[in-house]
């Protein structure tokens, strides 16, 4: 899973990208591109490690989540390949910037600016799709999907939140547009305002276009990432802040990007692996090989609190009745460990 940080100048953008990643330099936490840098972080999993616990495994690999320092947008616009490198994201991380309490109104201007940007540029491609092909000649679900994008976006509405139907979403996922993914608000504040509830005014407005607002203070989750592991809990204590920012960012990225995890478990690994919802059984399986997807005969899933229940015993879950047989059309559900069997 890719997400981008995106955020004007002195924003705290490239902060929160350190303090994310335990505050390991880019160089070492992954490659520099022409976009920024990239680092990696795991999601905090009790169910995978709850299994790990009852498999033993030689390995345990939880879903892995690419974070991406996107260059600072330059004026009056982003530069191209910051907008390139958009679209190759499952979501992005809008970071606005909160020092000052009560926090300045620039607060609400820099998350206007952002988002009326992003709108702006897919306005702009799909006003382009349309000028040049007459609509009449459109298919129909293309024809209603840009239509519909055009209204969200001169609303300045994100794509990923308007009323289309899955067809008219399947029509548009060839334009790559950037509000056509997930979106997260991250409020970055000074140390004394770690603790400190979003502004009314911040959540309702996002409220209205489905975007959650995560807080989180860039330059104190960078300090506590040099301490030992067990003295962090006590530092944010000391600020009234719950619980690190790296643990609430992988449950609302996975959240807002779609994504679920299911399990395969086993002596050598036991590992989770990221899936859209409504992910077919067959392709889920390509998740893992695409040598399995295509030679692809059975799935063998069993809920995660059923073979809990079962003690991690696979045969005891099938006595249970727990273990079923799913064909390539099954749509796999969150949490579930699944063994597939195929043939190539």
């Amino acid at each position: 899973m890719d997400v981008g940080i995106v955020g004007l100048a002195a924003s705290g953008r490239s902060t929160v990208f350190r303090a994310l990643l335990a505050h390991r330099a880019p160089a070492a936490s992954g490659e520099r591109h022409a976009a920024g840098a990239i680092g990696a972080i795991h999601v905090q999993d009790p169910r995978l490690e709850r299994l790990a616990e009852l498999f033993k495994p030689k390995k345990t690999t939880p879903v892995e989540i690419r974070i991406h320092d996107l260059c600072p947008s330059l004026e009056p616009s982003f530069p191209t390949s910051e907008l390139e490198a958009m679209k190759r994201m499952d979501l992005l991380l809008l970071v606005l910037p909160a020092f000052a309490d009560p926090e300045p109104k620039q607060t609400m201007d820099a998350f206007e600016k952002l988002l009326g940007e992003l709108c702006l540029e897919d306005l702009a491609a799909v006003e382009r799709r349309l000028s040049r092909h007459p609509r009449e000649k459109l298919e129909a679900n293309e024809k209603a999907a840009l239509e519909k994008a055009q209204a969200a976006l001169e609303a300045e509405r994100p794509v990923g939140v308007s009323e289309l139907t899955e067809s008219e979403r399947t029509a548009l996922r060839g334009y790559s547009l950037i509000t056509d993914r997930g979106l997260l608000v991250v409020r970055n504040t000074a140390e004394d305002l770690a603790g400190a509830a979003p502004p009314t005014e911040l959540v309702e407005r996002a409220q209205q276009i489905s975007v959650p607002v995560l807080s989180l203070c860039a330059t104190l989750e960078a300090e506590m990432a040099d301490l030992a592991p067990e003295e962090r809990p006590a530092l944010l204590s000391e600020y009234g802040v719950e619980e690190a920012a790296g643990a609430a960012l992988t449950r609302a990225a996975l959240a807002q990007a779609k994504l679920i995890p299911f399990y395969t478990v086993g002596e050598d690994e036991c590992r989770a692996w990221p899936i859209a919802r409504g992910t077919s059984a067959r392709s889920a399986a390509g998740k893992i090989h695409s040598d399995i997807e295509r030679g692809f005969i059975r799935a063998e899933v069993v809920s995660y609190k059923a073979l809990i229940a079962a003690s991690g015993q696979m045969s005891e879950a099938r006595k249970q009745g727990n273990l079923r047989l799913e064909g390539k059309e099954y749509q796999v559900q969150d949490g579930e460990i699944v063994h597939f069997r195929f043939n190539v």
